[in-house]
């Protein structure tokens, strides 16, 4: 690696946008992906996804917390894995795709990343908004827009500033949930039951598992989309492979810990909530009076972790779409369009950030088996068009009929409420299954 930088890089804005990385432009730690991903983990919207496995599904905390190991460690196998194509190619994840899916073909997944970036955006400054109007009793809007002038600023500046914050919000993050992990340890013990009535609306405890394992995957790779956008900058022709294995080791650790701790506490909370409609319920009674304030705080400090992740990536998106904007400019925009997202949301987020979850890995899981094989395979398209961008297409349509949320519940779903959601294995599968059919291997094309 090389710490010879342009003026490009280090000026008060970064403007690089999608173009790639030039080598002398090079520099970090590999290393620093674990602060990251610990930073944008270690908050409360992780916490809310943690406790629907509890308070929405009526598993046990055990069983929940299979289910959130389960969905994490295939979630953080795939980000660690994803991360390394960064150290690859040096440029942001989502402008990689156009090799494969094609020029046009690649706007599509560009531009529902785009939607989910803004969409996060707006799901964490809403736990925010929650958070700070019980600080400063700002009211709900008010507080919404406060926070996302700050976490649009921070993500303005760009990557450096990024990673530089993520360090030193994850230290600070780290202590305020560990307290809040010995609280509630003491307070509710980790023994809490299942729900035998709520279990029975689910199909039963097979089917609540699948649709906790679903809502945690879906969190988890709500990421992979991003992960090269924060390791672009470690590209090299030095000892390449020694980097990668790096950047993967650290990314995995960072992402699993932080998601396993910290959904297994929310379903630990969540498993003492009959139900809860907004974030701030999470706050129980039984939290000492002491902690409150201090936590309150650390919930305002998660959010910006997570949100300028958001931010940056979703214009890293929005520029792969093919919008032509300075990258500050398309920033402020993503900015925009998630707190005017957030304010209309805001009265009622569970529903909206459940429906989010799942949605989400509906597109996404068939777009990483399909992208996994481009990258690791030497094939090319038996169709006069992209393959890759078929094959994805096809596996979101086929994976239909098991949807299993509110907004809609597929055929097989309705059918088989025992299977819960599995829409993210039968779309993954799918997916690579098409890709494998619709292309032969390079060799054969040039033979």
């Amino acid at each position: 690696m090389t710490a010879d930088v342009t003026p490009e890089l280090y000026g008060l804005i970064e403007e690089k946008g999608i173009a790639e990385v030039s080598l002398k432009e090079t520099h970090g730690s590999p290393k620093a992906v674990f602060g990251l991903w610990m930073a944008a983990n270690v908050e409360f919207a992780t916490l809310t996804t943690g406790a629907l496995a509890t308070c929405l599904t009526g598993l046990s905390f055990g069983q929940a917390m299979l289910s959130i190991l389960l969905a994490n460690l295939i979630g953080a196998v795939i980000l660690g894995y994803f991360s390394t194509f960064g150290v690859d190619y040096g440029r942001p994840q989502m402008i990689q795709g156009a090799n494969w899916f094609g020029a046009w073909g690649n706007r599509l997944p560009s531009l529902l990343n785009f939607f989910g970036g803004f969409s996060w955006f707006a799901v964490n400054t809403t736990a925010g908004a929650y958070a700070l109007n019980l600080v400063l009793h700002t009211g709900l809007i008010p507080a919404a827009l406060g926070m996302s002038v700050v976490q649009i600023a921070i993500a303005v500046v760009g990557y450096d500033l990024i990673h530089a914050a993520e360090k030193y919000l994850m230290i600070v993050l780290v202590l305020a949930f560990l307290g809040l992990t010995v609280i509630a340890v003491r307070h509710l013990g980790i023994s809490a039951p299942a729900n035998p009535k709520t279990l029975a609306q689910m199909g039963g405890t097979s089917g609540a598992f699948m649709l906790s394992t679903a809502i945690m995957v879906g969190y988890q790779v709500g990421w992979i989309p991003y992960s090269s956008d924060y390791t672009r900058y470690l590209r090299t022709e030095t000892n390449a492979a020694g980097v990668k294995k790096t950047v993967f080791t650290y990314a995995f650790w960072g992402a699993l810990i932080s998601t396993v701790w910290i959904e297994g506490l929310g379903a630990l909370i969540g498993s003492s909530v009959p139900f809860f409609s907004k974030p701030s319920d999470l706050l129980t009674a039984w939290m000492p009076s002491w902690f409150t304030y201090p936590f309150l705080i650390a919930v305002i400090l998660g959010t910006i972790s997570a949100n300028i992740i958001n931010i940056y990536s979703a214009t890293m998106s929005i520029l792969a779409v093919g919008i032509r904007l300075k990258q500050h400019v398309a920033s402020i925009t993503t900015g925009i369009i998630g707190a005017i997202i957030s304010a209309i949301v805001i009265n009622s987020f569970v529903e909206s950030y459940t429906n989010f979850l799942l949605v989400l890995g509906y597109w996404t899981m068939p777009w990483i088996s399909v992208t996994l094989l481009c990258h690791k395979t030497d094939r090319v398209s038996r169709l006069p068009l992209s393959a890759a961008f078929v094959a994805w297409i096809a596996a979101v349509a086929a994976s239909v009929p098991f949807w299993d949320q509110q907004l809609y519940t597929g055929v097989f779903a309705a059918g088989h409420p025992q299977f819960g959601d599995s829409t993210f294995v039968v779309s993954f599968v799918i997916g690579a299954v098409l890709y494998m059919l619709l292309t032969k291997p390079a060799a054969a094309q040039n033979a």
